[in-house]
Parts: structure tokens; C-alpha cells; sequence
């Protein structure tokens, strides 16, 4: 086997959308160079590929097989809505698929907690946002087998922001580095303030155009080797999601070694 891509007490990752196939065989993709694979699942009108209660069990015995570990990004983000029932629906999605995966004992779960506007503030009316976040994060914190593993994302609005809500619930943090990149919020200043609540990072690419989930070609190589370092230095095991696709996998992967200065993983 291709030595995986490794740092001083962090395991790397891929989504499930590296090649074009299911996610047995991103799966088997992903472990020639990586040690996880975070589920990128949809359902919406457009289709769905949430997996049957039959598939999740033949990818718990793959998983055990390659000996990866896997993280499950939620298909629905709980968002404010003026329709009750909307929200409803949503959270529920969300405890179905907990469900639905834990035969696969996910690393963690990545939730995006956002609202009816993108900017410096999910919502124009935060007491409400507040409140009824509040709600639906105590709700998915009662039913999660342990609440720490569900990992609130940074977004474009400062995380700060819903960083009581968190705290106030016992869940956790998920670092979107290029979350961070892309809305301009200070990388390591966030990093090291956040870290202590983290399990889970995500990184990718940002063009200058403000495209993101690009090729980590796309990423400042000093920027990337501090944060490493800083997440080496409290001795936490965590894990790195390279949270793009396709062949902008393929060249992350040689990017890295690239910045790194020699071959972790094979070139592909």
C-alpha cells in the first residue's frame, strides 16, 4: 500500500466525490493516499444518494477493510425559516441520517448552522436566529450517540457568533480553513483560538475570483504549513478533510507533496 498523507498527529481525508463511481469505490480511491472519507450526501429535488441500511453496512465492513474512518457531512443545513415545519423537516433529515450511519461509528458529523442572509450576519433578526438555533442544536445534541461529534462549520459570518450555541450544547467545531480564506477572517488567529473544540478541519483552494473548493494548488503553501504546525502543537488527534473534487483531488494531492517537499503519497 501508498504510504497516506500524514502529519504529526493529523489524518487527512477526501470526499466522496473523487472519482466517478459509488462510494465503495471512492472509498477504495481515497485509501491509497488518505485515512478518511467524508460522505458529501444531497437530497433534494433534484435526486438523492443517501445510501440504503444494506449499503452502509457492506461500507462498515470495506471501512474496516482499508482501515479508514469516515466523517458524514449532513445533507440539510439547519437555517432559519419563518416555516416551523421547514425547520422541522430539516432536523429531522439530520436524525435520520445519524441513524442511518452508525454502523460506520463516523469520526463526526459536519452541520451548517446558517440563515436567511450570507454575510456578517446569518440573520437580520439574531435574538430569533439565536433562539430557535438554539432549539434545533439541543435537539440533534440529545440524540447524537455523543454530542462533541457533531461539528458546527465556519461559514462566511464569524463563528464566534454561534460559538455559544456550541459551547451551550456540548457539540463541536469543524475549521473550515477555506471557509476562513475565502470571507477574509484571520486563519491562525481563528485556529488557535477554536482549536481546543475541533476534531475536524476542512481545507481547499480559494482563486482569486473567490472560487472556493478549488485545487489546493490554490493555497498558500506558508499558510498551510502553520496551521499544521499550530494543530501539531496541543497533541489532539484530528482529522484534515481536502474538501474538493474530481480531479481537483488528484492535484491536491500533488500540491501537497509538492509544498512539503517530498512524496508522502504516490503522484497520481
Amino acid at each position: 500500500m501508498t504510504k497516506r498523507l500524514r502529519a504529526p498527529h493529523l489524518k487527512f481525508g477526501g470526499t466522496s466525490w473523487v472519482v466517478n463511481g459509488s462510494f465503495a469505490d471512492n472509498m477504495r480511491e481515497l485509501s491509497r493516499c488518505v485515512d478518511s472519507m467524508q460522505f458529501v450526501l444531497f437530497d433534494n429535488e433534484y435526486g438523492s444518494d443517501i445510501p440504503s441500511k444494506e449499503e452502509v453496512r457492506e461500507l462498515a465492513a470495506l471501512q474496516e477493510d482499508l482501515g479508514m474512518s469516515c466523517t458524514v457531512h449532513f445533507p440539510h443545513d439547519i437555517c432559519l425559516s419563518p416555516d416551523m415545519a421547514e425547520r422541522v423537516r430539516c432536523e429531522d433529515s439530520c436524525l435520520r441520517i445519524m441513524e442511518l450511519f452508525d454502523a460506520l461509528d463516523p469520526f463526526a458529523f459536519i452541520l451548517h448552522l446558517d440563515g436567511e442572509q450570507f454575510g456578517k450576519y446569518p440573520s437580520a433578526d439574531m435574538e430569533r436566529w439565536s433562539e430557535m438555533s438554539a432549539g434545533s442544536l439541543a435537539r440533534l445534541a440529545r440524540a447524537a450517540r455523543s454530542s462533541k461529534k457533531i461539528c458546527v462549520e465556519t461559514l462566511d459570518y464569524d463563528i464566534a457568533i454561534a460559538y455559544p450555541l456550541i459551547k451551550a450544547n456540548e457539540l463541536s467545531v469543524c475549521i473550515d480553513i477555506g471557509h476562513l480564506v475565502r470571507y477574509g477572517h484571520p486563519v491562525l488567529e481563528q485556529t488557535q483560538m477554536y482549536m481546543a473544540d475541533t476534531p475536524v478541519l476542512h481545507i481547499h483552494g480559494v482563486k482569486p475570483d473567490g472560487t472556493d473548493h478549488c485545487s489546493m494548488e490554490h493555497f498558500d503553501a506558508g499558510l498551510f504549513a502553520a496551521v499544521i504546525e499550530k494543530l501539531a502543537a496541543d497533541g489532539r488527534e484530528r482529522i484534515m478533510t481536502i474538501e474538493v473534487f474530481e480531479d481537483d483531488y488528484r492535484r491536491s494531492i500533488n500540491a501537497i507533496n509538492r509544498s512539503w517537499g517530498n512524496k508522502k503519497c504516490l503522484n497520481i
